[in-house]
Protein backbone atom coordinates (compact mmCIF):
# COMPACT_ATOMS: atom_id res chain seq x y z
CA UNK A 1 0.00 0.00 0.00
CA UNK A 2 1.32 3.42 -0.76
CA UNK A 3 2.38 5.10 2.04
CA UNK A 4 3.59 8.98 2.24
CA UNK A 5 4.25 10.94 5.52
CA UNK A 6 1.89 13.34 7.93
CA UNK A 7 5.05 14.91 8.61
CA UNK A 8 4.89 14.31 11.97
CA UNK A 9 6.61 10.72 13.36
CA UNK A 10 4.15 10.52 15.83
CA UNK A 11 1.12 10.61 13.42
CA UNK A 12 2.57 8.32 11.32
CA UNK A 13 2.65 5.87 13.87
CA UNK A 14 -0.68 6.33 14.88
CA UNK A 15 -2.07 6.09 11.12
CA UNK A 16 0.19 2.80 11.41
CA UNK A 17 -1.64 1.87 14.60
CA UNK A 18 -4.81 2.86 12.66
CA UNK A 19 -4.44 0.27 9.97
CA UNK A 20 -3.71 -2.43 12.10
CA UNK A 21 -6.87 -2.28 13.91
CA UNK A 22 -8.47 -2.03 10.55
CA UNK A 23 -6.84 -5.25 9.78
CA UNK A 24 -7.57 -7.15 12.98
CA UNK A 25 -11.04 -6.14 12.05
CA UNK A 26 -11.88 -3.47 14.79
CA UNK A 27 -13.03 -0.55 12.32
CA UNK A 28 -14.31 1.55 15.52
CA UNK A 29 -10.93 1.69 17.03
CA UNK A 30 -9.48 2.55 13.72
CA UNK A 31 -11.87 5.76 13.08
CA UNK A 32 -10.95 7.05 16.71
CA UNK A 33 -7.74 6.79 15.94
CA UNK A 34 -8.15 8.58 12.55
CA UNK A 35 -10.01 10.90 14.15
CA UNK A 36 -7.29 12.04 15.96
CA UNK A 37 -4.65 11.79 13.52
CA UNK A 38 -6.32 14.51 10.95
CA UNK A 39 -7.89 16.66 13.56
CA UNK A 40 -3.70 17.47 13.22
CA UNK A 41 -3.19 16.28 9.62
CA UNK A 42 -6.01 17.65 7.92
CA UNK A 43 -3.68 17.79 4.55
CA UNK A 44 -3.17 13.50 5.28
CA UNK A 45 -4.78 11.54 2.06
CA UNK A 46 -3.65 7.78 3.05
CA UNK A 47 -5.50 8.62 6.91
CA UNK A 48 -8.77 9.96 4.20
CA UNK A 49 -8.25 7.11 2.66
CA UNK A 50 -7.69 4.24 5.35
CA UNK A 51 -10.88 6.92 7.19
CA UNK A 52 -13.26 5.96 4.50
CA UNK A 53 -12.27 2.10 4.74
CA UNK A 54 -12.96 2.14 8.62
CA UNK A 55 -16.09 4.20 7.98
CA UNK A 56 -17.74 1.61 5.65
CA UNK A 57 -16.78 -1.51 7.60
CA UNK A 58 -18.94 0.47 10.41
CA UNK A 59 -22.14 0.49 7.83
CA UNK A 60 -21.30 4.66 6.96
CA UNK A 61 -21.44 5.04 3.53
CA UNK A 62 -22.14 8.52 3.08
CA UNK A 63 -19.04 9.15 5.91
CA UNK A 64 -16.92 6.60 3.90
CA UNK A 65 -17.79 8.68 0.38
CA UNK A 66 -16.91 11.84 1.55
CA UNK A 67 -13.67 10.44 3.00
CA UNK A 68 -12.56 9.39 -0.72
CA UNK A 69 -13.46 12.31 -2.23
CA UNK A 70 -11.24 14.25 0.90
CA UNK A 71 -8.48 11.83 -0.26
CA UNK A 72 -8.57 12.51 -3.78
CA UNK A 73 -9.13 16.69 -3.13
CA UNK A 74 -5.57 16.38 -1.78
CA UNK A 75 -4.13 13.46 -3.87
CA UNK A 76 -5.58 14.30 -7.43
CA UNK A 77 -3.34 11.24 -9.21
CA UNK A 78 -5.21 8.90 -6.73
CA UNK A 79 -2.32 6.93 -5.76
CA UNK A 80 -4.55 4.99 -3.45
CA UNK A 81 -7.76 3.84 -5.60
CA UNK A 82 -9.96 6.07 -4.11
CA UNK A 83 -12.09 6.65 -7.00
CA UNK A 84 -12.34 2.33 -7.32
CA UNK A 85 -13.55 2.52 -3.79
CA UNK A 86 -16.35 5.30 -5.03
CA UNK A 87 -17.11 3.42 -7.97
CA UNK A 88 -17.37 0.11 -5.56
CA UNK A 89 -20.12 1.42 -3.75
CA UNK A 90 -22.25 3.64 -6.50
CA UNK A 91 -20.72 7.10 -5.49
CA UNK A 92 -19.29 7.87 -9.06
CA UNK A 93 -19.73 5.77 -12.48
CA UNK A 94 -17.29 2.82 -12.71
CA UNK A 95 -16.49 4.05 -16.13
CA UNK A 96 -14.65 7.22 -14.16
CA UNK A 97 -13.10 5.18 -11.86
CA UNK A 98 -9.94 4.52 -13.97
CA UNK A 99 -6.96 5.42 -12.17
CA UNK A 100 -3.63 5.15 -14.15
CA UNK A 101 -0.99 6.29 -11.04
CA UNK A 102 -2.54 3.11 -9.12
CA UNK A 103 -2.67 0.76 -11.40
CA UNK A 104 1.27 1.65 -11.72
CA UNK A 105 2.21 2.05 -8.33
CA UNK A 106 0.15 -1.53 -7.64
CA UNK A 107 1.97 -3.39 -9.88
CA UNK A 108 5.64 -1.87 -9.20
CA UNK A 109 4.97 -3.25 -5.96
CA UNK A 110 3.65 -6.79 -7.39
CA UNK A 111 6.27 -7.01 -10.36
CA UNK A 112 9.40 -9.66 -8.52
CA UNK A 113 6.34 -11.70 -6.89
CA UNK A 114 4.41 -11.55 -9.81
CA UNK A 115 4.82 -14.46 -12.64
CA UNK A 116 4.71 -17.08 -9.16
CA UNK A 117 1.93 -15.50 -7.62
CA UNK A 118 -0.42 -15.65 -10.42
CA UNK A 119 0.49 -18.58 -12.03
CA UNK A 120 1.16 -21.23 -9.26
CA UNK A 121 -1.67 -19.26 -6.45
CA UNK A 122 -4.38 -17.86 -8.77
CA UNK A 123 -4.25 -20.67 -11.21
CA UNK A 124 -4.03 -17.89 -14.53
CA UNK A 125 -4.35 -19.47 -17.74
CA UNK A 126 -5.25 -16.04 -19.66
CA UNK A 127 -2.10 -16.72 -22.18
CA UNK A 128 -2.60 -20.08 -22.91
CA UNK A 129 -6.73 -19.43 -23.25
CA UNK A 130 -5.91 -16.67 -25.61
CA UNK A 131 -3.78 -18.83 -27.74
CA UNK A 132 -5.52 -21.47 -27.76
CA UNK A 133 -8.86 -20.07 -29.12
CA UNK A 134 -6.59 -17.94 -31.57
CA UNK A 135 -5.82 -20.86 -33.03
CA UNK A 136 -8.79 -21.81 -33.46
CA UNK A 137 -10.17 -18.61 -35.30
CA UNK A 138 -7.45 -18.85 -37.42
CA UNK A 139 -8.15 -23.01 -37.53
CA UNK A 140 -11.96 -21.95 -38.96
CA UNK A 141 -11.30 -19.37 -41.27
CA UNK A 142 -8.17 -21.71 -42.81
CA UNK A 143 -5.70 -18.71 -42.64
CA UNK A 144 -2.19 -19.40 -41.25
CA UNK A 145 -2.10 -19.32 -37.65
CA UNK A 146 1.00 -16.21 -37.78
CA UNK A 147 1.28 -12.54 -36.70
CA UNK A 148 3.33 -10.55 -38.56
CA UNK A 149 3.08 -7.44 -35.48
CA UNK A 150 1.31 -8.43 -32.46
CA UNK A 151 0.78 -5.33 -29.66
CA UNK A 152 0.41 -7.06 -26.43
CA UNK A 153 -1.39 -4.45 -24.26
CA UNK A 154 -0.70 -4.40 -20.52
CA UNK A 155 2.17 -7.07 -21.00
CA UNK A 156 3.22 -6.86 -17.12
CA UNK A 157 6.41 -9.53 -17.15
CA UNK A 158 5.75 -10.97 -20.62
CA UNK A 159 3.46 -13.91 -20.20
CA UNK A 160 1.35 -13.39 -22.63
CA UNK A 161 4.66 -12.16 -24.95
CA UNK A 162 6.20 -16.03 -23.74
CA UNK A 163 2.77 -17.68 -25.19
CA UNK A 164 2.43 -15.85 -28.23
CA UNK A 165 6.60 -14.82 -29.48
CA UNK A 166 6.47 -18.36 -31.74
CA UNK A 167 3.70 -16.78 -33.77
CA UNK A 168 4.68 -13.67 -33.84
CA UNK A 169 7.10 -11.82 -36.31
CA UNK A 170 7.46 -8.45 -34.48
CA UNK A 171 6.31 -8.29 -30.75
CA UNK A 172 5.56 -4.77 -29.07
CA UNK A 173 4.62 -4.89 -25.38
CA UNK A 174 3.51 -1.96 -23.26
CA UNK A 175 2.62 -1.30 -19.62
CA UNK A 176 2.33 1.03 -16.94
CA UNK A 177 4.65 -0.12 -14.10
CA UNK A 178 8.33 0.66 -14.69
CA UNK A 179 9.18 -2.32 -12.74
CA UNK A 180 7.06 -5.03 -15.35
CA UNK A 181 8.74 -3.62 -18.34
CA UNK A 182 12.02 -4.20 -16.64
CA UNK A 183 11.06 -8.19 -16.09
CA UNK A 184 10.00 -8.25 -19.55
CA UNK A 185 13.10 -6.46 -20.96
CA UNK A 186 15.12 -9.38 -19.11
CA UNK A 187 13.08 -12.26 -20.72
CA UNK A 188 15.21 -13.95 -23.37
CA UNK A 189 13.95 -16.31 -26.48
CA UNK A 190 15.92 -19.83 -27.32
CA UNK A 191 18.23 -18.28 -28.99
CA UNK A 192 18.91 -15.55 -26.45
CA UNK A 193 17.15 -12.84 -28.88
CA UNK A 194 15.07 -10.51 -26.26
CA UNK A 195 11.46 -11.52 -25.54
CA UNK A 196 9.97 -8.23 -27.27
CA UNK A 197 11.14 -6.29 -30.34
CA UNK A 198 9.66 -3.28 -28.57
CA UNK A 199 8.60 -2.43 -24.92
CA UNK A 200 7.26 0.71 -23.65
CA UNK A 201 6.31 2.19 -20.19
CA UNK A 202 2.68 3.69 -21.38
CA UNK A 203 -0.81 3.26 -20.72
CA UNK A 204 -2.73 1.13 -23.65
CA UNK A 205 -4.33 3.88 -25.48
CA UNK A 206 -1.63 6.18 -25.07
CA UNK A 207 0.43 3.31 -26.41
CA UNK A 208 -1.30 2.34 -29.27
CA UNK A 209 -2.27 6.13 -30.32
CA UNK A 210 1.64 5.89 -31.51
CA UNK A 211 1.28 3.04 -33.36
CA UNK A 212 0.45 3.41 -36.90
CA UNK A 213 -2.83 3.07 -38.84
CA UNK A 214 -3.22 -0.83 -40.15
CA UNK A 215 -0.06 -1.72 -38.70
CA UNK A 216 -0.60 -5.02 -36.66
CA UNK A 217 -2.25 -8.14 -37.43
CA UNK A 218 -2.85 -9.25 -33.36
CA UNK A 219 -3.61 -6.76 -30.69
CA UNK A 220 -3.85 -8.71 -27.37
CA UNK A 221 -4.79 -8.02 -23.72
CA UNK A 222 -4.62 -10.40 -21.52
CA UNK A 223 -6.48 -10.12 -17.92
CA UNK A 224 -5.49 -6.01 -18.44
CA UNK A 225 -9.07 -4.87 -19.15
CA UNK A 226 -9.78 -5.28 -15.01
CA UNK A 227 -8.37 -2.22 -14.45
CA UNK A 228 -9.76 0.16 -17.05
CA UNK A 229 -13.76 0.55 -16.67
CA UNK A 230 -13.79 3.29 -20.16
CA UNK A 231 -12.56 0.89 -23.03
CA UNK A 232 -14.50 2.78 -25.77
CA UNK A 233 -10.78 4.95 -26.38
CA UNK A 234 -8.56 1.13 -26.34
CA UNK A 235 -10.97 0.02 -28.51
CA UNK A 236 -11.18 2.74 -31.34
CA UNK A 237 -7.49 2.51 -30.89
CA UNK A 238 -7.05 -1.04 -31.49
CA UNK A 239 -9.12 -1.13 -34.49
CA UNK A 240 -7.39 1.63 -35.70
CA UNK A 241 -4.16 0.36 -35.88
CA UNK A 242 -4.94 -3.17 -37.04
CA UNK A 243 -5.00 -4.40 -40.80
CA UNK A 244 -8.08 -5.35 -42.33
CA UNK A 245 -9.23 -9.01 -41.05
CA UNK A 246 -6.81 -8.63 -37.95
CA UNK A 247 -7.19 -9.73 -35.07
CA UNK A 248 -8.23 -8.24 -31.49
CA UNK A 249 -8.00 -10.79 -28.49
CA UNK A 250 -8.93 -10.00 -24.83
CA UNK A 251 -9.95 -11.40 -21.14
CA UNK A 252 -12.27 -9.16 -19.68
CA UNK A 253 -13.95 -9.86 -15.61
CA UNK A 254 -18.06 -10.10 -16.48
CA UNK A 255 -21.37 -9.92 -14.09
CA UNK A 256 -24.70 -10.79 -15.18
CA UNK A 257 -25.90 -7.41 -14.94
CA UNK A 258 -25.63 -4.52 -16.97
CA UNK A 259 -22.78 -1.89 -18.22
CA UNK A 260 -19.61 -1.46 -15.59
CA UNK A 261 -19.17 -2.27 -12.10
CA UNK A 262 -16.30 -1.92 -9.49
CA UNK A 263 -16.26 -5.41 -7.43
CA UNK A 264 -15.47 -5.60 -4.11
CA UNK A 265 -12.15 -7.10 -5.40
CA UNK A 266 -11.70 -3.26 -6.34
CA UNK A 267 -11.73 -4.81 -10.00
CA UNK A 268 -14.25 -3.59 -12.80
CA UNK A 269 -16.36 -6.46 -14.63
CA UNK A 270 -17.50 -5.63 -17.90
CA UNK A 271 -21.35 -6.83 -19.46
CA UNK A 272 -20.97 -9.32 -22.22
CA UNK A 273 -23.71 -6.63 -24.09
CA UNK A 274 -21.72 -3.82 -22.97
CA UNK A 275 -18.35 -5.06 -24.39
CA UNK A 276 -20.17 -6.12 -27.78
CA UNK A 277 -21.51 -2.96 -28.18
CA UNK A 278 -18.25 -1.33 -27.70
CA UNK A 279 -17.04 -3.42 -30.26
CA UNK A 280 -19.53 -2.66 -32.40
CA UNK A 281 -18.66 0.84 -32.54
CA UNK A 282 -14.92 0.44 -32.95
CA UNK A 283 -15.76 -1.46 -36.07
CA UNK A 284 -14.92 -4.93 -34.92
CA UNK A 285 -17.03 -8.28 -34.84
CA UNK A 286 -16.48 -10.55 -32.42
CA UNK A 287 -16.14 -13.70 -33.91
CA UNK A 288 -15.46 -16.00 -31.05
CA UNK A 289 -17.25 -15.15 -27.66
CA UNK A 290 -17.00 -17.47 -24.52
CA UNK A 291 -17.22 -17.89 -20.92
CA UNK A 292 -13.70 -17.93 -19.08
CA UNK A 293 -12.15 -18.26 -15.64
CA UNK A 294 -8.76 -16.55 -16.29
CA UNK A 295 -7.47 -16.68 -12.54
CA UNK A 296 -9.13 -17.69 -8.75
CA UNK A 297 -9.65 -15.58 -6.20
CA UNK A 298 -9.94 -17.23 -2.43
CA UNK A 299 -10.15 -20.83 -4.06
CA UNK A 300 -13.34 -19.85 -6.41
CA UNK A 301 -13.31 -19.05 -9.89
CA UNK A 302 -13.58 -15.52 -11.06
CA UNK A 303 -16.33 -15.17 -14.17
CA UNK A 304 -15.20 -13.87 -17.11
CA UNK A 305 -15.22 -14.31 -20.75
CA UNK A 306 -12.58 -14.42 -23.58
CA UNK A 307 -13.26 -12.41 -26.62
CA UNK A 308 -11.77 -12.56 -30.41
CA UNK A 309 -12.67 -9.75 -32.32
CA UNK A 310 -12.12 -8.91 -36.12
CA UNK A 311 -11.29 -5.79 -37.83
CA UNK A 312 -13.91 -5.82 -41.01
Amino acid sequence: MHFASSGDPVLDRRYLLARAALEAGDALAAAEILDRVLAEAYHFAPAWHLYGLAQEALGHREDAATAWRQCLDLDPNDHFGARLDLARIGAIPAEQATSETFSGALFDDYAERFDSHLTQALHYTAPAMLKDALKRCCDNAGRAFRFGTVYDLGCGTGLMGEAIRAQSGFLAGCDLSPRMIARAQAKKQADGAPLYDKLAVAGLTAFLASRPDRSAELVIAADVFIYLGALAPCFAQSARVLAPNGLFAFTAQSHQGEGVIVGEDRRFAHAEGWLRQRLEEAGLVPIRVEPASIRQDRGAPVPGLLIVAEKR
